[in-house]
């Protein structure tokens, strides 16, 4: 992966990965129109995706696509799901929909019959339901949490889910990192999801800290676009490759020297 996207960047060697980091410049958002200079203050707290970064939320839909290949219905993963998140996902986790209602509608959209559609939705379930009962954190995720937490820094979860806040804490939980988090803010409950502005506000205001002391940690394009856009530092972690980001991560472990470095005095000095 790449570091840090048209900025001045440090690379370092770890385990035999590649590190993007950004020297103590400290690339960043810059500060409101009028008020000039790139952010000079340090981290102190963290927003940041569940799914894809703390856990891997895509196997039902591999095994969807798996399904749809013996039933001889043209799909590859992840294009066949684009138009789903785009059109029909949306409105579940917006709660605007219900999720079955909206997932059979897309269903018959990409042609597929009603006998297809019975096999297709049972099978869905299924797996989704399994997914949710073997539910584990990705690597490193939970000591680099804990880490986090211990260097005092003040963590929110802002996720686009199906669900509200109480039913995202209780898979927080089954996922080994509870009390970690200041607070869930969900999409369902807000009636928002990333880029909207509202969500990175809601979370902004559940951390109590100014949009310069925070850094949003995610894998979404057009969600690390919309954090960035309200002010955010942003950090991508198993990104896209076309995603643009303050820094870009192959482990959430780096996330934690990531943090320090931003917040060493010499370098907000430098930067100042």
């Amino acid at each position: 992966m790449t570091g840090l996207a048209s900025r001045s960047t440090a690379t370092l060697r770890a385990g035999g990965s590649t590190i993007a980091r950004p020297r103590c410049e400290r690339p960043g958002p810059r500060n409101p129109p009028g008020q000039g200079g790139p952010v000079t203050e340090p981290v102190r707290g963290l927003m940041m995706e569940t799914a894809g970064v703390l856990y891997d939320a895509t196997l039902w839909r591999r095994e969807l696509v798996r399904l749809l290949a013996r039933l001889e219905v043209p799909a590859m993963y992840p294009a066949f799901f684009e138009r789903w998140d785009r059109e029909y996902l949306i409105d579940v986790e917006r709660g605007f929909r219900q999720f079955e209602e909206a997932f059979q509608a897309f269903l018959l959209s990409a042609g597929l019959t009603w006998g297809q559609i019975d096999e297709v939705e049972a099978f869905a379930r299924v797996q989704r339901n399994t997914c949710e009962e073997n539910l584990r954190p990705l690597p490193a995720v939970g000591a680099a949490l804990a880490a986090l937490d211990k260097r005092g820094l003040k963590l929110v979860a802002l996720c686009d889910a199906c669900q509200g806040a109480a039913a995202i804490e209780q898979k927080i939980e089954r996922l080994g990192l509870g009390g970690l988090f200041q607070k869930v803010v969900s999409s369902f409950d807000l009636g928002a999801v990333r880029p909207a502005a509202e969500c990175y506000a809601a979370a902004l205001a559940a951390l109590d800290l100014p949009a310069e002391e925070v850094a949003f940690v995610g894998c979404d394009r057009r969600s690390l676009e919309g954090a960035a856009a309200y002010g955010l530092r942003t950090i991508a972690v198993h990104g896209e490759e076309q995603v643009s980001a303050d820094a870009r991560l192959e482990s959430f472990a780096e996330v934690v020297e990531l943090v320090a470095e931003w917040s060493k005095p010499e370098c907000v000095e430098a930067s100042s």
